[in-house]
This record gives C-alpha cells, structure tokens and sequence, in this order.
C-alpha cells in the first residue's frame, strides 16, 4: 500500500511543478478536481471491484512522468496512420502534435478539427461548457488524472446539420523515447443537429518499452445526430492503456462505437454511454484477441435515463497463451425509462487451456415496460468442424486459423467504413494460426 500512496503523491507533485501557466481560471479549476479525484481514489487494488481483475502494482509502483517533448514517429508504425487513406488526418507523438502529418484542407463548411490546447489559448473559454464536463471523475481514477495532466488533444466541432464528406483519423503514437514516460491525449467532439461523421481513434506503439498512455473522449451527440468512432488500441508489447470513452446523447441521436484491442500488456476500455432523451441510440461493438502475458479488459455502462431509446452491444474476445480477460458490461434503465429496448452479448472463444476469460454482463432494470437481454458465452472451438476441416485435409494449425477467422469475422463484416474492414481484416490473419494458409483458403 505505501508504495501505491508514494505514486499517488508523485502525481500530484507533477500537476504542482506544471503550475498555473496561461490557462483561464475554469480549467485551472477543473485540472483541481481532476488531481484532487486522483487522490482520493488512487491506484485501484484488487478490493475495488471494478477492478478487481487489472494487476496495476507494476504501474504503480512506477511514475511515468508526462511526455515533455515529441519523438520521432517510429518508421515500422507509420502505415497505421495511414490507416484510412483518403481521410482527414491528425497524428500526435508522446502527447504532442506533430505538424508534418496534419491533413485538414478543405473541411466542409461548418466543421471544425483544432488542437486543444491551441483552442485554449486563442480562445481560453470557448470550452468551458463542454470540456471535461462528460467524463465521469468520481468513478474513474484516470479519467481524473488525465483531466489534470493532459497537454494536448483534438476538439472536433460540427454545426447543425454538417456532414464530414471523409473520416477524421486521430492518431496518437508513443515513440521510442517514450520509456518511463507518458502520455494525456483528449479528444471532445461536440456535434450539432443533425450532424454526422466517421472518426477512427487509433492509439499505438513500439514493443519493449514500457510507457502510460492515458487517454479521454468526450462525445457530446446533438439532437438527431451521428457519430460512428473507430477505436483502435494497437499499443506496444510493454504498453499500459488506460483509457475512457464517453457519450451523451440527446433526441434522436446515435453512438456507434467499434473497438478493437490487440495491443498493449495491460489495456482497457471504459465506454459510457447516457440516452439523454426520446429515440436515442447506442450501438458498442468490440473485438479483443489477447495473447501471451496480455490482459484486456472491456467495461461498459449504458444508461437509459429517457423513455424510447434503444442499445445494443457485442463484444467478442479471442484468447491464446496464458492471456486474460475481462468483459464487465451494465445496462441500466432509470424509472421513467419506459420503452426501452437494450440486448447485450459477451462470446469468448478459448485457445489455450491456460488463458482465462472473465464475463459478466449486467441488468439493472428500474421501469417495468421494457424489453432487456444479456447473454454470456466462454468456450473453445467446436471439436465436430475441427473434425470436418481435418478430414478434408486441412491441417489442425490451418483448421484452428479458419474457425477462428468465422468466430471473428462477424464483427468485422459488420464495418461500415470498407478501409477499416480491411485494415482490421489484415491484422487479424497476421494474428492467426496458420495465417497465410488461411488467407490462400479464404
């Protein structure tokens, strides 16, 4: 314990030494409350149920100071920012905008793509009704630390009726230089009536080296609003990813958050959805394929706070090696909720008797008209198909590969945006058994 309370005042020591600089008084505030959240809550143990599974004693006991200059972008890891070729493009390296890789020409009229700390200081209280004003503080140590210490982001601002013709794509890379050090992206989008856009979050990094990263978004969905976020958690082999996803939803509007993780030694996701109003929509999907000495972990919590809105969420897991994960997902429905219509699955397929999957998908139901569901599955592939494929003269490994791909695919068919299909398509038979047998045989 003394050492988890040392790292906790180590953090605080670091929000001290930033001091108060040029900031507007509302968000030296709002850092306070981010910092002093921190502190009250510090390093989750395994007492605090909603993280009784994460091992964050290595991570505690270590600080990993915040980024203070930008590395160079790792030459292997530069075609994940090309993830969606013909995109608009933001790449941010340890914590800091890189200029060289900005493509923003010719936004349609209307949207808005800035820096976040470069809105602050032309504009010091453009934000203050919006930023850090979704995320919940109180219930998640990171989301309140990242509030205190995050140096940069993206503020993505869409006028009533706007249309993003492209996808955004915000990348946010740690470099080579990152070791023992960490990074506080935070992304908020605010979106209009009736606006709507694509954007692909993709976080990433070199293996064998051990970095934080730390990140927020923000999503604030007008009136009959749509935002579609491609989430990519691709960190390093050495990597912590601490990360929050949260979405307030007025009339009308729609959250479809995709989210894949295969990256990272310790990484989870926590999404937060509210419906707001009447007709609301949220639709969460996740892939995580976890491997060797990997732990992922997916936490969801849905809230039905209006009457007539609906949600859906499925989440599939891929297990190998001695990997483990965690599915925690809760769909709460307030009293005057009436109407409302919300499924939740969790699957996990198993490939080694040494991994471990953890599932447990919640209901707390307060209104008595609705039509609510979750389902669990843990299990390992169907020993009859492995036969069928084997007496046809595959192989186990390219058997295993081919099942796998099935059990798989569905979220990935499921994509709207076609380049991220594919992109994810491709890292997906990079991970399998058997994978250029299975490419040839597909």
């Amino acid at each position: 314990m003394s050492a988890v309370v040392e790292q906790k005042n180590a953090y605080l020591a670091e929000f001290e030494n930033r001091g108060p600089g040029n900031e507007p008084e509302w968000l030296r505030q709002r850092r306070l409350a981010g910092i002093h959240a921190f502190e009250a809550q510090g390093f989750p143990g395994r007492r605090v149920e909603a993280w009784r599974n994460a091992r964050l004693m290595p991570l505690a006991q270590s600080h990993y100071v915040s980024a203070a200059v930008r590395g160079a972008l790792p030459m292997a890891l530069a075609p994940t920012a090309a993830v969606v070729p013909d995109a608009y493009r933001l790449v941010f390296v340890d914590g800091h905008l890189s200029p060289d890789h900005r493509a923003l020409d010719d936004l349609p009229s209307g949207a808005v793509v800035r820096s976040l700390a470069e809105t602050v200081r032309q504009e010091p209280d453009a934000l203050e009704g919006s930023l850090a004003a979704h995320a919940e503080l109180d219930n998640h140590p990171f989301a309140a630390l990242n509030t205190a210490l995050w140096g940069d982001g993206v503020v993505v601002d869409l006028a009533p009726g706007t249309v993003l013709d492209r996808p955004l794509v915000l990348v946010f890379m740690s470099s080579e230089s990152a070791d023992g050090h960490a990074s506080y992206p935070r992304v908020l989008v605010r979106a209009g009536s009736s606006a709507e856009a694509d954007l692909v979050l993709v976080h990433s990094g070199p293996d064998d080296v051990s970095y934080l990263a730390c990140p927020v978004t923000e999503v604030a969905g007008g009136p009959n609003s749509r935002i579609s976020l491609y989430h990519m958690q691709e960190e390093g082999s050495g990597a912590y990813h601490l990360g929050v996803i949260h979405a307030d939803l007025e009339r009308d509007a729609r959250f479809h958050l995709h989210s894949f993780s295969n990256g990272a030694r310790l990484g989870r996701t926590d999404a937060y959805v509210n419906l707001l109003d009447q007709g609301a929509h949220a639709d969460l999907a996740g892939l995580y394929l976890v491997g060797e000495g990997q732990y992922s972990d997916y936490h969801t919590w849905v809230r039905h706070r209006a009457g007539h809105c609906t949600s859906q969420q499925l989440f599939k897991g891929i297990l190998d090696g001695k990997a483990e994960s965690v599915f925690d997902g809760l769909i709460h429905v307030a009293p005057d909720a009436q109407n409302t219509d919300s499924q939740q699955q969790n699957r996990n397929l198993v490939l080694s008797p040494r991994a471990l999957a953890h599932s447990n998908p919640r209901l707390e139901i307060y209104a008595d008209d609705v039509k609510c569901a979750h389902g669990s599955t843990v299990g390992q592939l169907d020993r009859e198909a492995l036969f069928y494929l084997r007496s046809r003269g595959i192989g186990e490994r390219d058997a295993t590969g081919l099942l796998t791909f099935a059990f798989a695919n569905e979220m990935l068919e499921a994509l709207p945006l076609e380049a991220v299909r594919q992109y994810q398509r491709e890292r997906l038979f990079g991970l399998l058994p058997g994978d250029e047998t299975v490419k040839e045989l597909l």
